[in-house]
């Protein structure tokens, strides 16, 4: 169990942690934006989110400069090291391989990733069944490619149609994964894959990713200051879970589906910036 106490101790380990991260001088851009995305994605894990949170941030998308391209706290380094198994330490690269974001291209982003994992859904159960190995169907444009159709303007009835296709994905996803069974949706893939189980939660975490990734921005281009500002947001939600005590109704899953206690998700965080800070 989480306790305030555990979660208290962590906010000292936590601004220890920034103050040798903004010390360090060797590769620091690239050191700077990989803890900023760490702290970022800590502080997702936090938020005890409300069903709908992604789609609010979705019918605001028309409120955003629709040709402009933003720049995310996620980075291809970071997802390697979240989704990898066995995961290796996170490094400094030569370069950061960055997610980017304009409004339509977050649009496209959540509509292929239900139909992704919805045709994996039929693909884990015949697989299950009879040892038919998946045909790989990951055929959709990730997030550090900008396609010339994501910077088209962005009108409120176009916005409105890809709102319906994707609460309709959304709407199959989830009647899909209700009528599967316990044995079904833990069931792990010869291969060490992911059981559905953990699809399901990385869907609904994930989400957040693309659909904030405007309205949350970290606002200007200076390396240390959106690192700081990461470290304040995170700051707070740590302090909501605090706050929030020892609910055993709260989960806290990661972007890409591994649930966490509040003091495992700090802990991840600090293991992070440790593996930057000696690489």
């Amino acid at each position: 169990m989480t306790t305030t106490t555990s979660l208290s101790a962590r906010e000292a380990a936590l601004q220890a942690s920034r103050d040798r991260v903004l010390g360090a001088t060797q590769d620091r851009e690239t050191l700077l934006a990989q803890a900023t995305g760490v702290r970022m994605i800590a502080a997702w894990a936090l938020v005890a989110a409300p069903r709908d949170r992604a789609r609010n941030h979705l019918v605001r998308l028309t409120d955003h400069e629709a040709s402009r391209e933003v720049v995310s706290v996620m980075t291809n380094e970071l997802f390697d090291r979240l989704t990898a198994e066995p995961p290796a330490p996170l490094r400094r690269s030569a370069g950061v391989h960055r997610y980017t974001y304009t409004p339509r291209k977050v649009l496209r982003r959540v509509l292929d990733h239900f139909l992704d994992h919805l045709n994996q859904i039929d693909q884990w159960l015949l697989w299950r069944r009879e040892g038919i190995v998946p045909t790989p169907t990951d055929g959709w444009v990730p997030s550090t490619v900008t396609l010339p159709d994501d910077r088209l303007p962005l009108t409120r009835s176009d916005l409105d149609a890809w709102l319906w296709r994707i609460d309709q994905s959304a709407r199959l996803l989830a009647q899909r994964a209700g009528g599967l069974t316990a044995a079904e949706l833990d069931w792990r893939p010869p291969d060490g894959g992911w059981p559905l189980r953990r699809v399901f939660h990385h869907v609904a975490r994930s989400e957040l990713l693309y659909s904030a990734s405007l309205d949350e921005a970290l606002q200007g281009e200076d390396p240390r200051d959106r690192y700081v500002e990461a470290c304040r947001r995170l700051g707070e939600a740590v302090q909501a879970a605090d706050a929030r005590g020892d609910d055993p109704a709260v989960v806290y899953p990661g972007l890409y589906g591994v649930l966490r206690r509040a003091d495992e998700v700090i802990d991840d965080a600090l293991l992070f910036e440790s593996e930057l800070l000696e690489s």
